[in-house]
């Protein structure tokens, strides 16, 4: 009952901004939105497979698709993999395999891809850890995972500070139900505990501060993840 009531809440939130979300969000982050694609395409060759997980309207799946020999990306929201196989049959790429599931339980075996992505999406979910576990256990052993997360607790101009107030009241009131507010060394931390080995980081977006994480697959398994030196959710299941 606790694991279908956290997938409601996640789900939520994301299928009622499926139609409009890329009109607001390449708005405001375009830039940080291409140094992303920019950065998986550095690391991509074309006999590379990779997965993104929570891929939303597959704005990062679409602009790497053609550098990759395939690419499947997941979901929770039916109506974001839906915006996202539309602007795939419109770009005419033929590589890419979009699927609605939850992104603590993906479908595919025991290292599957060369390449797994998570943006955006660490801080807006119940369990980092949870996906993050999920990513290693779906990489190759030389595989790499492609990060970027918004931090939330690093230092922002007063406007922006505000602005990241209202998110916290929508928060409280449950409109987002998950919120982590990060620093960048909670998310080195969390990356460290789920045995991933850091390999660079960077600057996508200033204020809000959205940070680049690229890790490598540890051969061997942490004695048990733990989140710590961050704030918990506010709100839970």
């Amino acid at each position: 009952m606790e694991e279908n009531t956290r997938q409601k809440k996640e789900k939520a939130v994301w299928e009622g901004q499926a139609s409009g979300y890329d009109g607001s969000a390449l708005k405001m982050y375009r830039h940080a939105y291409d140094l992303s694609i920019q950065k998986v395409r550095s690391i991509l060759t074309p006999e590379k497979t990779v997965l993104e997980i929570g891929c939303g309207t597959g704005i990062v799946t679409l602009g790497i698709a053609p550098y990759a020999k395939s690419v499947a990306a997941v979901d929770i929201s039916p109506r974001m993999i839906a915006e996202a196989e539309r602007k795939a049959a419109d770009a005419s790429l033929s590589n890419v395999e979009f699927r609605v599931c939850d992104g603590y339980a993906t479908p595919f075996e025991d290292g599957s891809f060369d390449v797994v992505l998570l943006f955006n999406t660490l801080h807006v979910v119940k369990e980092p850890s949870a996906l993050l576990r999920e990513a290693r256990r779906l990489l190759k052993p030389s595989g790499l995972l492609a990060s970027a997360t918004d931090c939330h607790a690093e230092p922002v101009p007063f406007p922006v500070r505000l602005m990241l107030g209202l998110q916290k009241v929508l928060n409280w009131i449950g409109f987002i139900p998950f919120l982590w507010n990060f620093r960048k060394e909670d998310v080195n931390r969390l990356f460290k505990e789920n045995s991933f080995s850091i390999v660079e980081t960077g600057i996508l977006h200033s204020a809000p501060v959205n940070y680049y994480l690229l890790a490598s697959r540890e051969a061997e398994s942490s004695q048990g993840a733990r989140l710590t030196g961050a704030e918990n959710p506010q709100k839970g299941a």
